[in-house]
């Protein structure tokens, strides 16, 4: 009898806390940590108190809702989909999955608890106010979201920026070679014992005869026959 009036006691306090947390103000306030601080993290360097602050939100939002009974199946199975997709667009270059996967979390917050109306407007002023800080942390603090910056070359390959191909043989133009075969007006040449394709600025430059290299375009190397 104590144990069944125990379990009962602590179901009620559970019922309690489920109804502060998904009570009007409370519920607002879960939903705009929830959004600012997911907003922040995607700017910040590494996991922190943001990102904390966000699942925390998240995990009392979803369990005020399933503890006091007014969440289906179906918004269960969406918001497990949507954190799934999450999780897994972690280790996944790329953002599609991570967007596909906060819409669901998004959309099954909506249809959390029996109104809907009031889950919208709250879900709308969170998103509202998650805007108005995005623009705070890119016009003002020009700050830029870490996910692209690790997956997106940003720096400047051409030669100035100290880059080149790996198929660059301009250092070649000028120099002397061989004919390996007749350039009819492609063939083989050799320099260096390096084995090179090339083309003849004339039509025909016979075996074995000794070219000078006068251009070099990407992988096109040119020669002509040395005076």
């Amino acid at each position: 009898m104590l144990e069944l009036l125990g379990a009962l006691g602590n179901h009620n306090i559970l019922t309690q806390i489920a109804g502060w947390i998904t009570s009007s103000w409370i519920a607002l306030v879960l939903m705009c940590v929830l959004f600012l601080g997911f907003v922040y993290q995607l700017y910040s360097k590494s996991f922190n108190w943001s990102g904390i602050l966000a699942i925390l939100a998240l995990l009392l939002i979803f369990l005020g809702f399933l503890v006091e009974g007014t969440i289906s199946s179906m918004t269960i199975l969406i918001f497990s989909i949507g954190v799934i997709l999450v999780i897994i667009e972690l280790f996944v270059v790329g953002a599609v999955l991570g967007i596909v996967g906060m819409a669901l979390i998004i959309f099954s917050l909506i249809m959390m608890g029996d109104n809907l109306p009031f889950m919208l407007l709250n879900v709308c002023i969170a998103l509202i106010l998650s805007i108005i800080e995005w623009v705070i942390l890119v016009k003002f603090f020009k700050k830029k979201m870490s996910l692209f910056e690790n997956v997106v070359l940003t720096d400047s390959t051409n030669k100035e920026s100290g880059y080149s191909s790996h198929n660059d043989r301009s250092y070649l133009v000028g120099a002397v070679a061989l004919t390996l075969t007749d350039l009819r007006p492609s063939g083989l040449i050799l320099h260096d014992n390096e084995r090179i394709d090339a083309v003849s600025e004339s039509s025909f430059i016979s075996k074995n005869t000794e070219v000078e290299i006068i251009e070099v375009e990407g992988t096109r190397v040119v020669v002509r026959e040395s005076k």
